[in-house]
């Protein structure tokens, strides 16, 4: 006689659901991870800045923090070393640094830089990790007390052998600077090359090359100027007007402190003289209220110091 089997009555549970509670198992705490450097940094959760609108995740956070990027780097360093991997980086001459910070989910993308808004000297910036999720050899002991599925196999049970220290993240392998297989992976210095003699042939002419230079006046890279500087600005007569002083009272209010809704009409009275004095008596300059080439520059700097009002 043939028997049927009959099923086991199993709840079931989709491939999908399966995905859906892994992936929710290994998403970083970027609320959490915002909420304790605020904590540490006597910060303020805060909007990311409009300029941010086309980076990184939806999920990004903002902490405005007071005190220069070094400050703030060194405090975090404090505070959350158990946590942070290794040292931190630069790739832009230290005016911004970045690190990542290990929270039960995986690690966070944590950057520091001056606020481009002017609201706070330095601004957090933590977001998933732009190479995707990493996954340390060894991750954090917070990390893997409170998360015991964190991976801690050795790298040659995943298949690949990493140097001491390094970082599997996503496709990239991170090795901190001092690794010896850095320093062995480092190419040696090209040999000089050869002095041409008379005797030689002279090489062919170069292919003309396009360079193209700044006009005197133009906007660089690390200005936050929406306009060139063009002229020198001062109280007068017959008082000046345009896109220029506009400019300048904008940035005045947004360092204002304490902080001052509205903004300029592109007039400069006396008002705009008295607050670029107290401008460059915070930062430093000659207190003339004249807006010369030298205060232009520090004002729509990105490390431009808030001051008091008058």
């Amino acid at each position: 006689m043939n028997r049927r089997s009959t099923p086991l009555n199993v709840p079931a549970l989709t491939l999908a659901a399966l995905l859906s509670t892994h992936a929710q198992a290994r998403t970083p705490d970027l609320t959490g991870a915002a909420t304790r450097a605020a904590a540490a940094l006597n910060g303020v959760l805060r909007n990311c800045p409009a300029s941010f609108e086309t980076i990184g995740t939806p999920g990004k956070q903002c902490v405005g923090a007071p005190g220069t990027t070094e400050q703030v780097r060194q405090t975090l360093t404090a505070t959350l070393k158990d946590d942070l991997y290794g040292v931190w980086r630069s790739r832009d001459e230290q005016r911004s640094v970045f690190n990542w910070l290990g929270t039960p989910g995986g690690f966070v993308y944590l950057r520091l830089q001056p606020d481009p808004d002017g609201r706070a000297q330095t601004l957090v910036y933590l977001d998933l990790p732009p190479d995707g999720d990493p996954t340390p050899d060894t991750p954090p002991a917070s990390a893997t007390a409170s998360n015991p599925t964190a991976s801690n196999a050795a790298p040659a049970a995943r298949g690949a052998t990493l140097p001491a220290g390094a970082v599997q993240m996503g496709g990239v392998t991170l090795t901190p600077l001092d690794s010896p297989s850095v320093q062995a992976a480092r190419p040696a210095p090209a040999p000089p090359a050869p002095q041409l003699t008379a005797s030689r042939p002279a090489p062919a002419a170069p292919t003309p090359t396009l360079v193209v230079t700044l006009a005197p006046g133009a906007v660089t890279a690390r200005s936050l100027a929406p306009v060139p500087f063009s002229r020198p600005l001062s109280l007068q007569t017959s008082r000046l007007n345009g896109p220029d002083v506009l400019a300048v009272q904008n940035r005045l209010i947004r360092l204002m402190r304490p902080v001052r809704p509205g903004q300029g009409d592109g007039w400069f009275g006396p008002v705009t003289a008295d607050a670029v004095r107290a401008f460059q008596s915070a930062s430093g300059l000659p207190v003339t209220g004249r807006v010369d080439r030298a205060t232009w520059d520090r004002l729509f700097s990105p490390d431009a110091r808030s001051f008091t009002a008058p």
